[in-house]
């Protein structure tokens, strides 16, 4: 009965495997070039997320700003009920205290208080209340300082859509940095493993050389050597893909458990502009400038709303109120309407520090457009210089690697041939790897150069 068992809960065990494997190796791995990569980082960025939310609350700022020299108009009602209302006696003789017309005041007999047929007793107000009232006002006139502030908010939200715009080109950075590195990261993995490939043709020929016995066993130890180094560096460059990759899903908003694979290639493409011009472009185009400007004026009117905060202003209002209780025949209506000026007098020094603080926040705004053109052309220089000298040294890593790529070829019929030993295969070997390495790094370094020559002129270099 035990050996029956013992087959079945191996198949199940087999099954259960291939199920679990079969599934692994469905799950679909995401391709991911440059172009959907920026798509994708548009609609996932968290920055950019919250970049968006400052502009949707800056246009409701307009639209708060608007209200403000807009009509105010209000209702409100209430109900009161009295379970006791005030009472109070009044003498009936002579028109209820008064005297009658013709008759002599002195001769008006004094209230007995005594004889209650004398006295009546009135109730003043009643039991149920109910009252409404719709009141209107309307701003006529402020010296302008409504419409400054709608002026001054209408310009940040310009200013906010400038920031945006920035933010985008600073996305577009990050993603070609990210995407660029994760692809130098795979191009390492294959130099990585043409170097474990020629290390290994090297250690098969000192081994069949030793098995002649044509050398001694210092030539294999060395390749073996050579060949753990150069596995260990393959490792490195697999996880140093695996930690690239982690940031640029990072950066896209993706999961990390999600399986994804980099598509693209180094290209080069010439340019032939100038630093002047290319300075003066990113002083005409960089959002950055523009949001700065925008901010500026909208630091002026909003300084031009301080200095009005204690000057009079003039309002239109007009009141409709309505009651009743049930002592009444018919329901009470009021209505009116008037003018309204407000005069400040003394509010504490508050409105004369209002406008220091309104001058102070524009000069900084005004030294802050200064810093920020100085800034970006520092930016665009460096860029530039940078750009340059990525191109210089692809131009010179290009012959490198051809004449390390035949020092290696000849090197290795030499070694064949027992002509050199293995010391000097190996360093042909390295030379070339290092090459390869160096013109790897040229060429990602003028991509990743090139974008961020466009981020900092603020503009695609066609």
């Amino acid at each position: 009965m035990n050996s029956g068992r013992f087959p079945y809960s191996k198949w199940v065990g087999t099954f259960l495997l291939l199920l679990v494997t079969c599934s692994a190796s469905a799950e679909k791995v995401k391709v991911l070039n440059l172009e959907n990569s920026l798509q994708i980082a548009k609609e996932n960025n968290l920055t950019i997320q919250s970049a968006e939310q400052n502009l949707k609350s800056a246009e409701a700022q307009i639209r708060t700003a608007r209200a403000a020299m807009l009509p105010r108009l209000a209702a409100n009602g209430n109900y009161t009920y009295f379970k006791d209302v005030q009472k109070s006696v009044i003498y009936a003789q002579g028109g209820f205290g008064f005297p009658i017309p013709g008759e002599d005041t002195n001769g008006m007999s004094t209230p007995n208080v005594d004889n209650e047929a004398d006295l009546i007793e009135l109730e003043f107000g009643a039991h149920h209340n109910v009252q409404g009232n719709v009141n209107l006002t309307q701003p006529v006139f402020a010296w302008g300082r409504y419409y400054y502030g709608y002026q001054a908010a209408k310009l940040r939200y310009e200013a906010e859509e400038k920031e945006l715009a920035a933010a985008y080109e600073k996305l577009r950075l990050d993603v070609h940095e990210a995407f660029y590195r994760v692809l130098i990261a795979q191009e390492f993995v294959k130099v990585a493993e043409q170097s474990v490939a020629l290390v290994q043709k090297q250690l098969g020929i000192a081994q069949t050389s030793f098995d002649a016995g044509a050398t001694t066993n210092f030539d294999v130890l060395r390749a073996k050597v050579q060949l753990a180094n150069s596995e260990s560096q393959l490792i490195r460059a697999k996880n140093g893909v695996k930690t690239a990759q982690n940031a640029y899903k990072t950066l896209l908003n993706l999961s990390l458990s999600e399986q994804i694979s980099v598509e693209g290639s180094f290209e080069i493409p010439e340019i032939q502009i100038q630093l002047d011009e290319l300075i003066k472009l990113a002083f005409e185009t960089r959002p950055e400038i523009s949001q700065s400007q925008l901010n500026e004026q909208a630091g002026q009117k909003q300084l031009s709303v301080a200095k009005t905060r204690n000057l009079p202003d003039l309002a239109f209002f007009s009141n409709y109120q309505i009651s009743h209780n049930e002592r009444l025949t018919q329901m009470n209506r009021i209505w009116s309407l008037g003018l309204q000026i407000n005069i400040p007098i003394f509010d504490g020094f508050a409105s004369r520090a209002g406008v220091q603080q309104s001058e102070s926040v524009l000069k900084q705004l005004q030294l802050g457009t200064k810093q920020i053109r100085s800034a970006i052309e520092f930016e665009v220089r460096n860029a530039y210089l940078a750009l340059l000298e990525a191109k210089t040294l692809i131009n010179v890593q290009r012959e490198t690697v051809a004449q390390a790529q035949e020092s290696v070829r000849i090197a290795t019929l030499q070694f064949e041939n027992g002509m050199i030993t293995s010391v000097g295969l190996t360093d042909t070997q390295l030379a070339l790897m290092q090459a390869k390495v160096n013109r790897l790094q040229a060429l990602h370094d003028y991509v990743v150069g090139l974008a961020k020559l466009e981020k900092a002129i603020g503009q695609r270099i066609q």
